[in-house]
């Protein structure tokens, strides 16, 4: 079993634009909250490796059986990276204090995860957060974060591909534009061009 080629929480062009965030933000510690298979955790790292910055991976695995949790969070572990700044933490995210983070990934696996965990972070000192708004297909997450937009709980600095970073302004040395979202000035990526766009590239090439 390669976990490497299981499971992707966010696309490559999401995870150049979060690694960039991250890594220049003043963010000491990040936590990858719900850190499955590791993908996004492999992404961060590879980000900040050259940095000082600390990177936390939590999940409790409660889908698997107690005695597989911590061999498979340490497999995890090992597609990441060996380094000591590399932390794992065999917890609920429930139970576990990740406010103490400055930057944290909400990778949570449904709504039951998600929102106890979102009512903590609006409440908290955390100073960014990344969340998946391309995932429609739970309407009552992609509800609770646009209310949260909305009535300013949280503050919308970038949106890539339905990726939104959350927080402080931070800077962002990658290709972005100016623009509005829900009353909040952002920055985001320009959409990729469609099929449709390149058939009429073509045609216009080849005429």
């Amino acid at each position: 079993m390669k976990l490497e080629n299981i499971w992707q929480q966010f696309t490559q062009r999401q995870f150049d634009y979060l690694g960039n965030i991250i890594y220049r933000s003043k963010a000491k510690s990040i936590c990858d909250i719900g850190c499955f298979a590791g993908s996004v955790g492999r992404a961060v790292w590879k980000a900040i490796k050259v940095s000082d910055k600390e990177l936390y991976l939590l999940d409790n695995y409660a889908f698997l059986p107690e005695a597989f949790r911590q061999p498979f969070l340490k497999a995890v572990k090992k597609t990441v990276g060996d380094s000591d700044r590399i932390h794992t933490i065999l917890e609920s995210s429930h139970v576990y204090n990740w406010t103490q983070h400055d930057f944290v990934i909400f990778s949570q696996a449904d709504i039951d995860h998600f929102r106890p965990d979102y009512e903590k972070l609006i409440q908290s000192n955390v100073k960014w957060v990344a969340l998946d708004l391309s995932s429609t297909n739970c309407l009552q997450r992609f509800s609770i974060i646009l209310d949260g937009i909305k009535d300013k709980k949280i503050t919308p600095q970038y949106y890539v591909d339905g990726m939104i970073i959350c927080g402080e302004p931070t800077p962002c040395t990658l290709a972005t534009e100016s623009g509005e979202f829900l009353g909040h000035k952002i920055r985001y990526v320009k959409k990729k061009k469609g099929a449709y766009n390149k058939a009429v590239e073509d045609i216009v090439k080849n005429l």
